[in-house]
């Protein structure tokens, strides 16, 4: 149990740092990755059979996954209003203000319980990301980022084991 309070909380604050570098306008490198996580153009996650995107109006989706179990807001340090979060149990959404509407931002699984349209979940090996999506999108330290369209998809390894997935939107700075 503290592994994975551990696990979360490191995965909480990679979201945070994330979410902090687009206050400094920074872009994530293009890299190519492996076709198949392709959803009509773009990397999206799936849940339920819902079809989460990066960038899309949140009201819809946010009313089709009910009461979240909790739910934060901070003042956006990108844009005018709120950054929102709200906590499903097996993975988070965070949404930016833009004008009248929220947009999806990030989404990042919390367990294993969940995985990516093409079956990769925390836990899993690097030997399957790399077979997943290809060994392209290393950085060099210790993730796999993978970008297509308006979203990142960002694979966090530790020991050589995913120990964090994360959706996230791209911004041009």
């Amino acid at each position: 149990m503290k592994k994975r309070s551990l696990l979360v909380f490191a995965s909480l604050m990679i979201a945070a740092l994330l979410m902090l570098t687009a206050c400094g306008g920074s872009k994530e490198p293009e890299t190519s990755g492996d076709d198949s996580s392709d959803q009509g153009g773009k990397l999206v996650f799936l849940y339920k059979d819902m079809e989460i995107a990066m960038k899309e109006d949140a009201a819809p989706i946010l009313e089709a996954l009910g009461e979240p179990k909790s739910y934060t807001e901070a003042a956006s340090c990108a844009f005018e209003g709120l950054d929102k979060t709200y906590y499903y149990g097996s993975f988070y959404l965070y949404t930016y203000p833009d004008g009248e509407k929220d947009r999806v931002n990030m989404v990042v699984l919390c367990d294993d319980t969940l995985s990516t349209p093409e079956g990769l979940a925390i836990g899993d090996s690097k030997e399957k990301v790399e077979s997943t999506y290809s060994a392209d999108g290393y950085n060099g330290v210790n993730a796999y980022v993978y970008t297509k369209g308006d979203c990142t998809l960002t694979i966090i390894m530790e020991n050589d084991k995913v120990s964090s997935i994360q959706y996230g939107a791209v911004f041009e700075s």
